[in-house]
């Protein structure tokens, strides 16, 4: 008789750590930009209240950095296509975009934490010790 439990789990190794890096990259580099998107979206607010329709320029421009920076996010935090497009259309309603944008960073923030990164005001740095 042997020793072996046939209802034990496999004791096999779990992910593939080249592919949690290339992920957690994605989401470090996707982080930085929603964080400059969301800088420049409250800008944006400023010097509308200030100037006028001129911010619309500068709107525009934060709406391209957050798109790009959701597309990584996107890829690195493994959001279904349903949560992209829900995200997609948040993103071009005013004010709800930049929460859109706040909840999107604190994921990222907790998928980076949990990596091992140090997360500030302006994104991850290096690895914690």
């Amino acid at each position: 008789m042997t020793d072996t439990n046939p209802y034990e789990a496999p004791a096999a190794p779990l992910g593939d750590p080249a592919h949690d890096a290339e992920e957690t990259e994605k989401v470090k580099k996707g982080q930085k930009l929603v964080i400059y998107a969301i800088l420049i979206n409250i800008s944006a607010y400023l010097v509308q209240a200030a100037i006028g329709q001129v911010a619309v320029l500068v709107n525009i421009v934060s709406i391209i950095v957050a798109l790009v920076g959701l597309y990584y996010l996107a890829k690195g935090l493994g959001m279904s296509i349903l949560t992209k497009i829900f995200v997609l259309i948040l993103l071009f309603i005013p004010l709800l975009n930049i929460l859109t944008m706040l909840v999107l960073n604190s994921k990222a923030t907790a998928k980076l934490r949990a990596a091992g990164y140090k997360v500030g005001l302006l994104g991850a740095s290096k690895k914690a010790s």
